[in-house]
């Protein structure tokens, strides 16, 4: 008896780490620029103790992969042991690492939905200029794609309209608008004068 329940225990243990390793999940999310510099990265698995591994890591992902014809289509390459699917627009590379192990169907699946949705929004193809400029698109894009690495969504007409939604909460229009920015602005003159009054005491 005793045999056949650790038996059962073993076989429930391997089942719940097969399960476990089933859902679709990525160690990291890179969108760099033409020299390799970084536009946004987020790292979900803890895999670099600092930012200056990191930042030598997005360097050396950069020059294996900036020669490369990845325009029409997403690249894959395994590279430090890792499955990295990779595109190429305008002058900014898009970056979704996994696990050596994981799919690269869905990888490419959750690239191609962020490159689309970014499209989508920023009616082109995307650019430095234009994610510099929407970066904010570019946050809550990536956060209707996944959420700590676990993959949630990957069509793009979805992510699409989730970002709008959350972009547009909370963000009065018309007058409102102008009278929030102008009350900003107001505030920050008021501010500016306070502490240059201080500082000629």
């Amino acid at each position: 008896f005793f045999c056949h329940l650790l038996f059962g225990v073993a076989a429930l243990s391997r089942s719940l780490r097969m399960d476990a390793g089933n859902i679709p999940s990525i160690k990291s999310l890179l969108v760099l620029d033409s020299d390799g510099k970084r536009i946004i990265s987020r790292y979900y698995k803890g895999e670099f103790a600092s930012l200056a591994e990191e930042t030598a890591f997005e360097k050396k992902l950069s020059d294996k992969t900036i020669r490369t014809n990845a325009k029409n289509e997403a690249e894959i390459v395994m590279f430090d042991n890792m499955v990295t699917v990779y595109r190429n627009s305008a002058d900014v590379w898009f970056y979704v690492i996994g696990h050596h192990a994981e799919n690269e169907l869905i990888l490419v699946a959750a690239l191609t939905a962020l490159y689309d949705a970014l499209t989508s929004v920023l009616r082109q193809a995307p650019d430095k200029r234009a994610l510099m400029d929407n970066f904010d698109v570019l946050l809550l894009c990536i956060d209707e794609l996944c959420d700590g690495g676990v993959i949630l969504e990957t069509d793009p007409t979805t992510i699409v309209n989730r970002a709008g939604m959350k972009g547009s909460d909370g963000a009065p229009t018309g007058p409102e608008a102008a009278f929030t920015e102008q009350s900003f602005n107001n505030m920050f003159a008021s501010a500016r004068e306070q502490l240059a009054r201080s500082l000629l005491k």
